[in-house]
């Protein structure tokens, strides 16, 4: 995601958004990373389009860049993947919010996405006229609700 891509997250955020996110969903088997696929945007759109979250995030991306900093004297995105983690898990425990809505737009963000949604086999539509089969109604299965008869009362 490049600066002018984004829509709230300058590029330096965007880019460590998006080592942030392959993180949270590394690449697996045929699955991408989070960031990888772009889930950035999907954030970045989020904190654009509430202040109060935009401000969450912004300040979030800023306490894993300090803790980075401060761990490990260097930049997020220069640490090994276990480094990484260290950093994530304190970040965690001293911004619980921030860590909380992080990790729920990012998984909307990646499982609706098309790539992921046809790599698990799915199908993207709504579930109904064209997804559960009803079965054919049965009278029958009223039929106990029949034999108590009226019981309400005419308005």
């Amino acid at each position: 995601m490049t600066e002018s891509e984004t829509k709230s997250f300058s590029g330096a955020q965007a880019a460590l958004a998006s080592q942030v996110l392959d993180q949270l969903v590394p690449a697996r088997d045929d699955f991408p990373g989070a960031g990888e696929l772009g889930v950035a945007h999907h954030v970045d759109s989020v904190a654009a389009s509430n202040p109060e979250l935009g401000r969450l995030f912004h300040d979030g991306l800023a306490s894993i860049e300090s803790a980075s900093r401060r761990a490990h004297s260097a930049s997020f995105a220069d640490l090994a993947d276990d480094h990484k983690v260290q950093v994530l898990r304190a970040v965690e425990a001293g911004c619980p919010e921030f860590f909380a809505m992080l990790a729920r737009h990012t998984y909307a963000g990646y499982y609706s996405n098309p790539r992921i949604i046809e790599l698990l086999g799915l199908e993207a539509r709504p579930p109904q006229p064209l997804g559960f089969d009803l079965d054919p109604f049965d009278p029958a299965t009223i039929e106990n609700v029949k034999q108590r008869g009226k019981i309400w009362r005419d308005a």
